[in-house]
């Protein structure tokens, strides 16, 4: 079972967002690369892609803030 795009779309956004955050942390500190943060980067890039591409009509960019909506609204739910 696949989830919903709108799941998919935010849940990887909020992937990429740490994975970033802990990209810039280990090269900041100097202390390596950042092997996992990267890797993880690129997940949160595919599953966004796939997720993206799921939805017809292709909304644009505004698809974002309405996954998060639209999740937040499951939950209130």
């Amino acid at each position: 079972m696949i989830l919903a795009p709108d799941l998919l779309i935010a849940l990887s956004t909020l992937v990429l967002v740490f994975a970033i955050a802990s990209a810039l942390s280990v090269w900041s500190d100097g202390s390596g690369f950042p092997t996992v943060a990267l890797a993880a980067i690129a997940a949160g890039v595919g599953v966004f892609l796939y997720a993206y591409w799921q939805i017809e009509p292709a909304p644009g960019w505004r698809v974002i803030p309405d996954s998060f909506i639209s999740v937040f609204a499951r939950i209130l739910h």
